[in-house]
């Protein structure tokens, strides 16, 4: 048990040594600020789609950020998870905004027509 201990140390000492870390830093930063950049547009679309839809359902602004943070979460489940996976999670999600408040028919346009992710009993 002490050995496998002291080896997690070390290995950490390695992966952690500052020289190390920023040559690897500097031979990824390129990849890194064009998947940054890419992340950045596609979050940008999928907000721009659930401000539409907080518009057309006549909401106050004050309301936005939490169901900009509603779209947040089910664009970060989107990019780990398909099928009757999402779709239960978008579920819970949904009715954790439902307990905070926010009104379930918006939610449920912004998980529709922002997010495209059919809901329960729907495919």
């Amino acid at each position: 048990m002490a050995k496998d201990l002291m080896k997690r140390i070390e290995w950490w000492l390695v992966k952690t040594e500052p020289d190390a870390v920023q040559e690897r830093l500097k031979a990824l930063r390129a990849a890194m600020i064009r998947h940054y950049q890419w992340e950045q547009a596609a979050l940008w679309e999928v907000e721009t789609k659930v401000r539409q839809v907080l518009n057309s359902a006549d909401l106050p602004s004050i309301l936005y950020p939490f169901y900009l943070d509603f779209g947040r979460e089910v664009y970060a489940r989107k990019r780990r998870l398909s099928g009757s996976s999402l779709v239960r999670e978008v579920r819970v999600l949904l009715e954790k905004w439902v307990l905070r408040g926010l009104d379930r028919e918006v939610l449920n346009r912004v998980r529709d027509e922002a997010m495209s992710v059919k809901g329960p009993g729907e495919g």
